[in-house]
């Protein structure tokens, strides 16, 4: 459709709305490649809040408000986000070449890939093939492509379609209800044979599936059914069936199928594994890498429920077995029984560059102490300069005031220009301005990866400026800035969290290490769980909170706002505290992992000595988690300008220092 045929459908229109939006689309293809007239001295401020007012009329469905703010705003760097927004509402109404040209004209921008879908989809769902062929060869949405198989199908285009539809059909879960004609079609022209139904069938298994790979089982052949019928029971019910394969003949699937059994059933319940593994390992027989597999899953997954025989059976293990993860809970399982020779021994056996990590440094000279070695002074000595949790415990055990160097960052105002000339960089930061925080991220994670360290520190310092804060975190870790520790631990919200913990006495020093850790700062991080905001509060974790305290909340969207985010969290931080006397290692487990799972691992696992228990704990998440959230109260006290004691006090309580402090020795 040429400029002439826009202008006849444009005539076509009725309707008041239907006017106006013809004669902005057709403003838009006039205007394409010219650079908008723009006022002397644009009124930004104003202009935000004219967008801000024409996005909320887009999420009502105020078309007409928004056409017209389109031509109040033209100049402005935001308004495509607007004609974006009203394409995608009337994406079914649209000629062809108005998006064709949008997209064109905006293919790099952060709604670009979001408009293509829906249009591409629109035009799959109204059958229109001709302009789904011309304009969606390149896409990567299954129904999209399902689509184009059923337009090739139409057109007679036959010869590449069964390599298509294969690629279509080896996925490990259902795909979207366009693929079924192309499917049957594919299936009556024989293509679909047992081996491939085969292949898609343990697909599904891998992707937890079973009600995908039930249907499978009906494109099965006989003998392949049989098998799937002891896989499908193996998924079910993995320790009967273990069990049961005592009776089966020795066979690579059935040998397969008890190896994926026994493995799965480590994971959750060694003991019972172990058991099973013994009653059948003699029925079957196991080529050695194969029955090598088994073994080390059962005897890694002893050593993490920190049986005192995981060591002899990580020991009696091929040395093909016994990989970096064995040996790391091989560690940990004899720091959990005292055994500090085979602590040592475990990390000498590990590489040198893992025995090179902080962690496995400080482990080395926690056993080189327990064993009275003079060795263990050098080693701590080596990590006590590094401002992490390991260096911080080293200093401390050393009796040492804390290294924390900070690198200043002056801000240079030719590459602050230069950026802030950059159409991209500028729109990342009025994203943020406008609150479209999503695009605004999306933008800024394109534009800095073209970027030096140099401006990469210098984008940094701008996002600080706006109070964006997780991106100039972000930035400076990707810049190497690691020193730079007032951008990368700014102090947010800082009367809040003055004001909070006070009133329910909690270290301020660990609220901000936990909100560091928890969202880096973004007051409208979303977990894929669900958790909401600068400190990651669940919905019903919140309304309880509110409820007991007598806090405002009045639903889910209230948690990105730090005002309401900081006094909830606050309070249930306190709540764990006071029920677990205070033990900050305790309060963050139950923080990160939930309750109960704290409650298991209080149940369950010697209460050793906190930095001990706390590196063998069984989720790695919260392993890592902890240890980065006392770290970062640590730096947080830094920032407050107090002397450290979050360490000492909650990791090593024995370990006293009246005068220890924070040093920075060049």
């Amino acid at each position: 459709m040429r400029h002439g045929e826009v202008r006849g459908y444009m005539m076509a229109s009725v309707g008041r709305l239907g006017r106006l939006m013809t004669l902005v689309l057709g403003f838009v293809l006039a205007v394409a490649g010219q650079a908008a007239a723009e006022p002397d001295m644009p009124d930004r401020e104003a202009e935000r809040e004219r967008f801000r007012a024409a996005w909320a009329d887009a999420g009502r469905g105020n078309q007409a408000a928004v056409l017209q703010a389109i031509i109040d705003l033209q100049g402005y760097p935001l308004t495509p986000f607007l004609e974006f927004e009203l394409l995608r509402q009337r994406i079914d109404q649209v000629p062809e070449v108005v998006i064709e040209q949008f997209l064109a004209r905006h293919r790099d921008w952060s709604f670009a890939g979001a408009l293509e879908g829906a249009w591409l989809r629109s035009l799959a769902r109204r059958g229109e093939y001709e302009a789904l062929v011309r304009h969606g060869r390149a896409s990567n949405i299954a129904e999209v492509r399902c689509h184009l198989a059923r337009a090739d199908l139409a057109a007679g285009h036959t010869d590449q379609l069964p390599a298509l539809v294969e690629s279509l059909w080896l996925v490990g879960q259902s795909q979207h209800r366009a693929c079924d004609p192309v499917f049957a079609w594919w299936r009556r022209q024989g293509h679909l044979t047992p081996e491939l139904a085969w292949q898609r069938f343990h697909l599904a298994l891998r992707a937890g599936e079973s009600s995908l790979a039930r249907y499978l089982r009906r494109y099965l052949d006989s003998d392949r059914r049989h098998w799937a019928d002891l896989w499908l029971s193996m998924q079910a019910q993995p320790y009967a069936t273990l069990r049961e394969s005592r009776r089966w003949q020795d066979h690579e699937q059935a040998r397969l199928i008890v190896e994926t059994g026994l493995i799965r059933l480590a994971r959750s319940d060694w003991e019972r594994a172990d058991g099973a593994w013994r009653l059948v390992r003699g029925h079957f027989t196991w080529p050695a890498d194969q029955s090598g597999r088994i073994q080390r899953e059962i005897a890694l997954f002893q050593a993490v429920a920190l049986d005192p025989g995981a060591l002899a059976a990580i020991d009696a293990l091929t040395p093909d077995s016994i990989d970096q993860q064995v040996l790391e809970w091989r560690t940990r399982a004899a720091l959990a029984g005292g055994q500090w020779e085979d602590v040592l021994g475990s990390i000498q056996a590990m590489s040198l560059t893992e025995q090179a990590r902080p962690r496995w440094l400080y482990w080395r000279g926690r056993a080189l102490a327990e064993l009275n070695r003079p060795e263990a002074l050098l080693a701590f000595a080596s990590l006590a300069g590094e401002a992490n949790y390991y260096g911080f415990l080293a200093a401390t055990r050393l009796g040492q005031d804390l290294t924390v160097c900070n690198e200043e960052l002056p801000a240079d105002g030719n590459v602050q220009r230069r950026l802030m000339r950059d159409a991209e960089f500028e729109r990342a930061l009025e994203l943020w301005q406008v609150g479209l925080n999503g695009h605004a991220r999306r933008t800024w994670v394109s534009v800095t990866r073209r970027l030096s360290q140099a401006e990469l520190k210098q984008a940094a310092l701008l996002a600080a400026s706006q109070q964006w804060h997780d991106r100039a975190i972000h930035a400076l870790g990707n810049a190497g800035a690691m020193r730079a520790y007032p951008w990368r631990f700014p102090l947010v919200e800082k009367g809040q969290v003055t004001a909070a913990s006070q009133r329910w006495d909690v270290d301020p020093a660990l609220v901000y290490g936990l909100m560091r850790a928890e969202s880096a700062m973004q007051p409208d991080a979303l977990s894929p769980a669900g958790a909401r905001g600068l400190l990651q509060l669940m919905p019903t974790t919140a309304a309880a909170v509110a409820r007991r305290n007598g806090l405002r909340y009045n639903g889910q969207s209230d948690l990105m706002e730090p005002a309401i985010n900081i006094p909830l969290g606050v309070a249930h931080l306190a709540e764990l505290q006071s029920r677990y006397d205070d033990a900050w290692i305790h309060v963050a487990a139950a923080y990160n992992a939930g309750i109960s799972a704290l409650g298991r691992w209080l149940d369950s696992r010697p209460l050793t000595e906190p930095d001990i228990w706390l590196e063998t704990l069984p989720f790695f998440e919260t392993r890592d988690y902890v240890p980065r959230v006392l770290a970062f109260a640590t730096l947080y006290e830094w920032q407050l300008q107090r002397p450290p004691r979050v360490l000492r006090e909650n990791l090593l309580p024995g370990h006293a220092h009246p005068g220890q402090g924070f040093t920075c020795t060049p």
